[in-house]
């Protein structure tokens, strides 16, 4: 055999070098999740995360069947791509948000409410990831438990002499206004922006023109049986729950009509907010360039499974949820995904985008990828949760089409499983008529799950301190823990 030239060896060497740092940096742990796609974006965008409280995928971009109007929010859809089976990681707002903040289940944040109420500093959170990275972060929130109270304010460096967390019922106007003001003033550095509305969230007080929209030549209040009594005396209620005041609002309401119309009149007022913002961001020349990320952090019941205009299971009404990313450039414009996905996907995909380093530990999927159809989301088990106390707690493992559920109240645990292609609405328990699919979830189920150690990874107790003042407004608003 004949012996290989000088010239030839090191040619061959040098490109076993290349071809191994090349290996080494593609594979090296904290690299940029742009490698990961090797799709080139633009450096630096802007990034508007909305977040809307309380509304259910079924409301938004849906107007042929449900009847709400949301045409800003389909604007935003065409510019960008829906995801049309998003799934929230719990059906209430704290451990949901922190979900989407910091890419990991409420298990494993432990924001989760009772005794576990603050996100934790070991916590990262996406506004840590920009504000690292020399952007100017700032959010306006509506709700309490966006507040440094819970340890959510983590990565905010913008001190603007503006209002942050508001306590006004018509919230929505006051959210617009701040974040436009803040955009006018400072959108000459990178920024990362939160806007948080809350309006949705009950009680449903549209204000007018909004009140009429979807409720009219009715009286809510004609004679006839009240609905509060009923909701009272409902066995699917905390007793606590019946004390709080939560549904104050509704006294004298006889029309069970009157509810759900003002609920999806309160998802089109904010949509018309939605709107405001975006058409501001394209008169001051912001809107093309942007990244922009809307979501919600859970539904309602709307009387569904027996529960009354309020989120506490975490059933698909409160736990499927809009998810609509638009892209720099528009790019990838009016796709439609059907693949299931995740909040917890949100920072991953965000981070990649904007070209920073993303953690290998997160627990969401990078998406974007799949946002340009270079790739295939596939399907995979997508998990979420409710409750902060060991002996009553419900959580679940979505593998579509099949949804497991699991609750556990005191001293007695019970499964039910749900085929969601042809009921959606989770109207039809399976577990006894599919044992094989129900075997096969409940495996899968407790190796996402440790049935010893049901609430946080930790167990550490994070209570916010709160005034009695605080502590009433948040029963008031059905957070009675």
């Amino acid at each position: 055999m004949s012996r290989m030239k000088p010239r030839t060896l090191f040619s061959l060497v040098l490109v076993v070098v290349v071809l191994a740092v090349a290996a080494y940096l593609m594979l090296r742990p904290g690299k940029p999740a742009a490698v990961k796609t090797g799709i080139q974006w633009p450096e630096t965008p802007n990034v508007l995360l909305i977040g809307l409280d309380t509304v259910r995928a079924d409301h938004v971009c849906n107007t042929e069947q449900s009847g709400v109007l949301t045409p800003h929010m389909e604007a935003l859809a065409r510019d960008g791509i829906r995801f049309e089976r998003c799934i929230s990681t719990a059906p209430w707002t704290l451990p949901s948000f922190a979900s989407i903040f910091t890419g990991r289940m409420p298990y494993h944040h432990g924001a989760i409410g009772g005794d576990y109420q603050r996100l934790g500093e070991d916590q990262t959170t996406i506004a840590e990831y920009f504000d690292e990275a020399g952007y100017n972060t700032v959010g306006f929130m509506g709700v309490p438990y966006l507040t440094e109270t819970y340890g959510m304010t983590q990565g905010y460096n913008a001190d603007i002499g503006l209002p942050q967390q508001l306590q006004k019922i018509d919230r929505a106007t006051s959210i617009t206004s701040l974040s436009l003001e803040y955009l006018k003033r400072f959108h000459d550095k990178p920024f990362y922006m939160l806007t948080h509305y809350y309006d949705p969230h009950a009680p449903y007080t549209p204000p007018p023109p909004y009140d009429t929209i979807y409720y009219f030549d009715r009286d809510a209040r004609a004679p006839g049986e009240p609905i509060v009594d009923t909701i009272m005396a409902s066995h699917t209620l905390l007793d606590d729950s019946k004390q709080s005041g939560m549904y104050d609002w509704l006294e004298g309401v006889t029309d069970w009509g009157y509810p759900t119309a003002q609920y999806a009149a309160e998802v089109t007022y904010t949509d018309e907010h939605v709107g405001r913002l975006l058409t501001g961001l394209k008169e001051m020349g912001l809107y093309d360039d942007m990244l922009i990320v809307l979501t919600a952090d859970h539904g309602e019941h709307l009387m569904d499974h027996n529960i009354f205009f309020t989120h506490y299971l975490p059933y698909q009404e409160t736990i499927h949820v809009p998810l609509i990313i638009k892209l720099p450039g528009n790019r990838g414009a009016g796709r439609v995904i059907a693949d299931p996905v995740s909040t917890l996907d949100i920072l991953p995909t965000v981070l990649d985008v904007a070209g920073l380093d993303a953690p290998d530990d997160l627990e969401g999927h990078n998406l974007a990828a799949a946002l340009l159809g270079r790739a295939e989301i596939g399907l995979r088990a997508l998990l979420a949760e409710q409750g902060s106390a060991p002996d009553r707690f419900c959580k679940v493992l979505i593998e579509y089409p099949w949804k497991l559920m699991y609750f556990r109240e005191r001293d007695e645990e019970r499964y039910a499983l749900y085929r969601l292609d042809s009921d959606p609405y989770e109207r039809l328990d399976l577990s006894a008529h599919e044992p094989g699919i129900l075997e096969e979830l409940t495996t899968k189920f407790w190796t996402k799950f440790d049935r010893e150690r049901p609430v946080t990874a930790d167990g550490k107790a994070m209570p916010a301190s709160l005034s009695e003042a605080e502590k009433r407004r948040l029963q008031t608003l059905g957070y009675v823990d």
